[in-house]
């Protein structure tokens, strides 16, 4: 009767072997994890970056344009197509590695105290300075939305 350091001598071959499959195979189906991880918050990226882009002309439209063209139904559908915007950054950035979430709360927080300030005017005509500083924290918060996805994006390998 061998005793069990001789069996393992004796298929010292195919224990390496299987040893050798199951490392293979670990490693292979972790790539495999990441590389679809990566890829999910890379379509969201940029899903995220074409969403800023669409805030941002809302909130410059709400900004320089006011009183709009197409009077109540023109600013209701810029309005509806801001909130649109802002919930789709604020809900892709949320399944995105930090600083995302934060930034998509801010913006969103933003959105909502500022988009009916954005189209403030004085008896002369000119924006408020209330106006002013909304125009002013929205685009910093876009911008900063916009750098923390690009920082994401040049930390996937």
């Amino acid at each position: 009767m061998q005793t069990i350091l001789q069996q393992i001598r004796g298929n010292s071959v195919a224990l390496i072997s299987l040893m050798t499959a199951v490392l293979a195979l670990s490693y292979n189906t972790w790539r495999n994890e990441t590389t679809e991880s990566q890829r999910n918050i890379r379509q969201a990226s940029f899903q995220v970056l074409e969403s800023l882009g669409d805030l941002q002309e809302v909130a410059d439209y709400r900004y320089y344009y006011f009183p709009f063209e197409g009077g109540q139904s023109g600013e209701g559908e810029l309005r509806l197509r801001g909130y649109g915007s802002v919930t789709m950054v604020r809900d892709l950035m949320n399944l995105m590695p930090p600083p995302a979430p934060v930034a998509s709360d801010k913006l969103f927080r933003l959105w909502n105290e500022n988009v009916n300030v954005l189209t403030e005017l004085d008896g002369a005509g000119h924006h408020t300075e209330k106006s002013k500083t909304a125009e002013n924290e929205l685009t910093t918060a876009i911008a900063q939305t916009r750098a923390a996805v690009i920082n994401i994006l040049q930390e996937l390998n």
